[in-house]
């Protein structure tokens, strides 16, 4: 451990006097990543933290993830429909709880069919 010493001159009426200042002992083998600021009267330790990944996904999963995500979206016909009736709402032409009850019921009725559908 090595300890150093700055020292500051500041001129008085009567003189000029030192002040030494001792600086706090520094750390051997610090790990990467940390770094010590030094205040007055104060040294602060600012450590980071690694988080190791398990791994990265591969294609397959990425693919997958995609599929379920594609999946879970509505149809471009479904997002204009439903594009349309929230601009309806915003310019005033119909009200919104009139609104929001067309597109839960186009909702719903878009997931019983998609149901039939899928068990038959």
């Amino acid at each position: 451990m090595a300890t150093t010493t700055s020292s500051s001159t500041s001129s008085t009426s009567s003189g000029t006097s030192h002040r030494t200042r001792k600086q706090p002992p520094t750390r051997a083998g610090r790990a990467q990543g940390g770094t010590d600021i030094t205040l007055p009267y104060v040294t602060a330790e600012l450590h980071t933290t690694k988080v190791h990944l398990p791994g990265l996904p591969g294609r397959k999963e990425l693919a997958s993830a995609v599929d379920t995500v594609r999946g879970q979206l509505p149809s471009r016909e479904q997002a204009l429909f439903y594009g349309g009736l929230t601009a309806a709402a915003a310019f005033s032409l119909i009200e919104w709880p009139v609104a929001a009850a067309i597109g839960i019921g186009n909702a719903l009725i878009q997931r019983s069919v998609h149901k039939e559908i899928s068990e038959a």
